[in-house]
């Protein structure tokens, strides 16, 4: 059965690597809409990602005849819970180069979407009205199970931005606490946040409340573990508390951590441990310097 000293050695089993050669990795989900302001159609965002395959861009996942989810290099882009809300995941860069490739993708996709009749959203939320669920893929087909369609469809309309940082286990604490003594300033421009609170709350899982946003300080490595493990596990659709669980393999460990929504977190890729920080609200695109600099300032 799982152990809380299992999560500790996932996130020690990692390379170190020193703080002046930090690789950054970039999430940014943007939210498209047709010239008239509504959001798109899932016909127009399939047209979207198949555009894109004549851009260089290869397609690594279907559902059925839908595309979900299209590959350049070892970045990709892919669907974030509802069919308008496109996400590009970016593969990590140094810190002087990831913005300048994220935005170019993003022009990448843009130009696809525009050919399409459609164009981005710079705003944390889409305020119109819908149900944009197009479940792409078997997780967030368990969520909605999991949730019910009340509590999860409105994750369908907001657009974020997340920075995933190369850090060490040994600075690991260090940087979530420094992080979350400024948890306050992240979410003054985050509006997503009273919806993510409302989620919890609707969920018919019965989720505990700290389930998202999480502790504000931690001890030790040990005490985030513990913390961490407070929370149940989903297994299909069901929850068994973490001591009752088997994460037998990373892949597990991997799925788990996905599921406790704090809004900054360890995450471990490959042999790399990250932090994983959430609360920033997708702007236009000439403000990601800035957000990233503000989180760089932080943990440096």
């Amino acid at each position: 059965m799982a152990h809380p000293d299992q999560l500790r050695n996932y996130f020690e089993s990692t390379r170190a690597k020193p703080a002046d050669d930090r690789w950054i990795g970039t999430e940014i989900e943007t939210f498209f809409v047709n010239d008239g302001g509504v959001a798109i159609t899932l016909e127009q965002s399939q047209a979207i990602l198949k555009r894109l395959t004549s851009m260089g861009w290869g397609i690594t996942a279907r559902k059925g005849e839908l595309v979900t989810e299209v590959k350049k290099g070892s970045s990709k882009v892919l669907y974030e819970v509802g069919y308008p809300n496109i996400e590009l995941a970016v593969c990590p860069h140094p810190r002087e180069a990831i913005v300048t490739h994220t935005k170019s993708l993003l022009n990448e996709l843009y130009a696809a979407a525009e050919i399409c009749g459609s164009h981005p959203l710079f705003l944390p939320m889409y305020a119109g009205e819908g149900n944009f669920l197009a479940i792409p893929d078997e997780r967030d087909a368990t969520w909605l199970t999991v949730d019910g369609k009340k509590a999860f469809s409105p994750l369908a309309k907001m657009s974020a931005v997340q920075f995933t940082i190369d850090i060490s286990a040994e600075e690991a604490i260090e940087c979530l606490n420094a992080l979350n003594a400024r948890r306050a300033e992240f979410l003054a421009r985050y509006p997503q946040d009273s919806v993510w609170h409302e989620y919890v709350r609707l969920s018919l899982a019965h989720y505990r409340s700290d389930r998202y946003g999480g502790p504000d300080h931690f001890n030790s490595l040990k005490h985030y573990c513990e913390e961490l493990s407070r929370h149940a596990v989903v297994v299909g659709t069901d929850l068994l508390p973490f001591t009752h669980a088997k994460l037998e393999n990373n892949e597990h460990i991997g799925l788990f951590l996905r599921s406790v929504w704090w809004y900054f977190r360890l995450r471990r890729y490959g042999s790399n441990l990250c932090v994983e920080v959430r609360p920033i609200s997708r702007r236009r695109d000439d403000c990601l310097q800035d957000q990233l600099d503000m989180v760089m300032d932080i943990i440096s």
